[in-house]
């Protein structure tokens, strides 16, 4: 049981679902967490074998259906952890280097939050460790066997997560592995992984099938549907990777990866599997293929897949790219087992049993890691997101329609509209997505279609809607229509008046904003100004009184400003 890494799984299993919030704590987990409750697309590539899971498991008894999206995501990630472990030993490594090493990366802060929150990493890991383990020389399988389970593994990884594709390399070597070992057909050995790895794809057949729920990104009824959501079509193909309009240095992003590996793998179990990699490379052997191709699926997942991304890595950015940092994270976990073998003769000499060291690692020794990321995760899992999606819901008036913008916002609204049943009345557009023709359908199908006519599609759609006695709020950026309609801040967004309507007075305006704040839920400690989405949210909400702060300055009203900045710094991310 302890040199078989059963205990380490355990011990995963149980830290990762007592871990799971019962809140969702950020964009993808709401969209994930809601669909896993109302069916539909995902966001592309539409991750299908991620949603079937989700939709597998919604008997798991969870205290919301973020909770159970949460808990269900554990268990891969446990399952991950355990089947490195037995990656690990087929590559050649002691039980204890496979148990440290395991432990290490599944006790690792950036791990812990994609095993603990439904995000589709946690399954695109665990794939990637089941292929590390299969095309081992060492592997369960031999020949056909090993040829079919590989092929169905990388289909069904790549039906997760597209990034699955990177560890090519290490599966190609296992399927040519296969067919050497069945000499007499080879060919046939081949042809079996080809078909197997088809049959991986047939969670894309769901997607045909799913349903138009309201969160759901779209509908696939056609071939041509389904090319556009695997090549992510409407982000701009598979090309345009996290876009932004100012360029960011490949440096930059190459030294948060590696501050993030450093940080992941405590410093020096890094730099034994960086050691260890690379002259296992450099040695000759019957390995040495095994090795190389581990070290281009590292290269292609770590630093050239890096190098792409054009984000700030900072803040949120770091987050979003922090999550793709994982994969080649996970692939050191064999060198560094391997270099840790090293430990081994230790152990012998002062006659301590592999079984006892092992035993130690997976307890005593994943909790120390654990106590060292907890804090962490404390202050990056809070209930900010879901609180902010309710309080903006709570305090908006019957059949409002709200313009939004930001990711949270509008997989956190539709959370709490569509998966907890709350405000359902309110209207809740996303601007930036108006542009796909399924949106738009869906949208006019609420009646929130702008009219034909010259000037802005989004004023006309305003206007419009003011006409028809609805109460509009927009986003604080949306500047084409603060521009052209009398606008004040209400809450964290801007209430929209009709064109000429007089601004009410400053006095009017704190007042009303001290009875929204009033209904607002903000039971949690506050976040820090380095703690993501926590923070960003919170600064929403003390941007309303600094700006009204700045008002009562330029109106002459000293007191009332010094009241709202007052406000501000109490409600905004603490130093």
């Amino acid at each position: 049981m302890f040199e078989r890494g059963t205990l380490l799984g355990i011990a995963a299993l149980v830290v990762y679902l007592v871990l799971a919030p019962s809140h969702i704590v950020d964009g993808d987990n709401a969209e994930f967490a809601t669909l896993g409750t109302l069916g539909g697309t995902a966001h592309p590539s539409g991750y299908p074998l991620y949603l079937l899971w989700l939709h597998a498991t919604e008997w798991i008894p969870g205290a919301s259906p973020a909770h159970t999206a949460n808990l269900a995501t554990a268990i891969l990630g446990a399952a991950m952890v355990w089947s490195l472990f037995q990656a690990c030993r087929a590559w050649g490594a002691s039980a204890l280097g496979a148990t440290i090493a395991s432990a290490v990366i599944g006790g690792a802060p950036i791990v812990l939050r994609i095993t603990t929150t439904a995000e589709v990493f946690a399954l695109n890991c665990l794939a990637v460790a089941l292929v590390l383990w299969l095309a081992a020389a060492g592997g369960p399988f031999r020949g056909r066997r090993r040829a079919i389970a590989l092929g169905l593994v990388a289909g069904l990884g790549i039906a997760n997560h597209m990034t699955c594709v990177l560890l090519a390399p290490v599966g190609l070597l296992g399927v040519v592995r296969a067919a050497r070992e069945d000499s007499r057909a080879r060919w046939a050995t081949l042809a079996l992984a080809v078909v197997a790895l088809a049959v991986g794809l047939l969670p894309y057949a769901y997607l045909f099938f799913a349903s138009d729920t309201p969160m759901s990104w779209g509908t696939v009824r056609s071939f041509d549907d389904l090319i556009a959501m695997v090549t992510r079509r409407d982000y701009g193909g598979p090309g345009a990777f996290l876009p932004t309009p100012n360029p960011v240095p490949a440096s930059e992003q190459l030294l948060a990866f590696a501050l993030t590996l450093g940080r992941t793998w405590l410093w020096i179990p890094l730099l034994v599997g960086v050691v260890t990699l690379v002259a296992r490379v450099a040695r000759r052997g019957d390995t040495r293929w095994d090795w190389l191709a581990l070290a281009l699926s590292w290269l292609a997942a770590g630093p050239f897949l890096v190098a792409r991304f054009n984000i700030e890595p900072a803040g949120l950015g770091l987050y979003v790219s922090q999550r793709f940092y994982v994969l080649p994270a996970l692939l050191l976990t064999i060198p560094v087992a391997v270099g840790l073998g090293a430990i081994d003769p230790v152990l012998e000499r002062r006659r301590i049993r592999p079984s006892v060291a092992c035993g130690l690692v997976a307890t005593l020794g994943f909790a120390a890691i654990l106590a060292m990321a907890l804090p962490h995760m404390s202050r990056m899992q809070t209930p900010a997101v879901e609180r902010y999606a309710g309080n903006l819901l709570k305090v908006l008036p019957q059949d409002s329609v709200l313009f939004i913008g930001q990711d949270d916002e509008y997989f956190g609204v539709g959370y709490q509209q569509w998966a907890l049943g709350v405000r359902q009345d309110v209207v809740v557009v996303a601007p930036q997505l108006t542009q796909l023709a399924w949106y738009a359908e869906r949208m006019a199908r609420r009646g929130i279609a702008a009219p034909p006519g010259e000037g802005h599609p989004m004023v006309r759609l305003v206007e419009k809607l003011l006409a028809s006695g609805h109460q509009v709020f927009v986003e604080k950026k949306r500047t084409e229509v603060i521009e052209h309609f009398t606008t004040y801040p209400y809450g964290t967004v801007m209430k929209v008046l009709p064109r000429g309507t007089p601004t009410p007075p400053i006095d009017a305006i704190v007042e009303e904003n001290k009875a929204v704040y009033a209904k607002f839920d903000l039971g949690y400690p506050l976040p820090g100004t380095d703690d993501e989405f926590a923070t960003a949210i919170h600064y929403r909400y003390a941007g309303t009184w600094t700006t009204l702060g700045h008002k009562a300055e330029q109106l002459g009203k000293p007191e009332l400003a010094a009241w709202a900045y007052e406000a501000a710094r109490t409600i905004g991310p603490q130093p």
